[in-house]
């Protein structure tokens, strides 16, 4: 039985797991990572057995124009053909299909957001706005990785109880200032309370489909999160939660 408490949280979250996550998704100690959400982990609420969590967003702190500048720009290179743009950078988390602003600091390259359309280890690759042959150094803000973990404790004692769910990898453009977890199909499917399947999902008729995505937690149960890499968040991001309890 669905009990009638809804619940809305927000939670500044700029901590760092303490190594970025191509090395492993595990914080490297307990205070690498910040609850968003908690579904009684102390066990002193006897009226209800779980929560339902249907949306997780995040709200940058600020209000940009251009750029998201939680992070510190990396140094890069560029070397620009007509319109074809390549930058080398080791460790990008970069992935085909999403976007990167560069900072241009030597060479006649125009400061732009550009679509990553291949990569490499070292390398991305896209189209440049501008017409140029160019080269030299780019500052470039990588896309911002968040990892969620559930956690079946009241406290944490030990990073072997954070149990990682999925990552938000979010770009740092302006367009991504508001970012939600259920629109991007990020959050897990969610089977509860009618299975979705047919036209309903991703049909034309609806961008998102009710409570098509979700989390469905037990009592005891919470939810942390934390920035990839081993420096904190200059400028955080508040974590939206809007769930209920039942």
């Amino acid at each position: 039985m669905m009990v009638d408490r809804p619940a809305t949280s927000s939670t500044l979250v700029t901590v760092a797991s303490g190594q970025p996550f191509y090395t492993s998704l595990i914080p490297t100690a307990v205070g690498n990572a910040t609850k968003i959400f908690d579904v009684d982990s102390a066990l002193v609420d006897t009226s209800i057995s779980g929560a339902y969590i249907d949306e997780i967003w995040f709200q940058y702190t600020k209000r940009n124009t251009l750029y998201i500048d939680a992070q510190t720009a990396s140094s890069g290179t560029y070397n620009q053909v007509a319109t074809a743009q390549t930058v080398t950078l080791a460790n990008h988390n970069l992935q085909i299909g999403q976007k990167v602003y560069l900072d241009y600091t030597s060479g006649s390259g125009v400061d732009e957001i550009l679509t990553v359309t291949g990569v490499t280890a070292t390398t991305f690759t896209g189209t440049s706005a501008t017409t140029a042959t160019t080269s030299g150094n780019v500052s470039v803000y990588n896309p911002i990785d968040f990892c969620f973990y559930l956690v079946s404790a009241g406290s944490v004692t030990s990073t072997t109880q954070f149990v990682p769910l999925f990552v938000a990898s979010i770009p740092a453009t302006y367009d991504n200032q508001y970012f939600s977890l259920t629109e991007k199909n990020i959050l897990p499917l969610l089977n509860r309370p009618v299975v979705q399947a047919g036209a309903n999902f991703t049909s034309a008729n609806s961008t998102t489909s009710p409570k098509i995505r979700g989390l469905m937690l037990q009592r005891g149960q919470a939810i942390y999160a934390a920035v990839s890499g081993a420096t904190s968040l200059t400028n955080g991001f508040y974590i939206g939660v809007q769930s209920g309890y039942y």
